[in-house]
């Protein structure tokens, strides 16, 4: 019985030692999972707005071919190249 009380306070300190480790590896499981769950849904967000950027380059690739540059800068912004000569027909410019 001696040996019993004797023992008794170390083995309390052990079960609380081990008690605290448990709960520790626990909690450290507990916070890594919403880490995860939250690094995951900032993938998925990325991932979204990656999609939506490649969208929105392969429509501006379409315009680009569909309407030349070149035709664009010439027919709606009036541009010419630097050794070109403009001919305006003055009857258009009356009207």
């Amino acid at each position: 019985m001696k040996m019993l009380k004797r023992f008794m306070g170390q083995y309390m300190i052990l079960g609380l030692f081990v008690f605290f480790l448990v709960f520790s590896i626990i909690t450290g499981f507990i916070f890594q999972i919403r880490k995860v769950n939250e690094y995951k849904g900032q993938i998925a967000q990325i991932n979204n707005q990656i999609e939506n950027t490649k969208e929105e380059i392969s429509k501006l690739e379409k315009l680009s071919k569909d309407n030349d540059l070149e035709s664009v800068a010439r027919n709606e912004l009036g541009m010419i190249k630097s050794n070109e000569i403009i001919y305006v027909d003055s009857s258009e410019r009356d009207n």
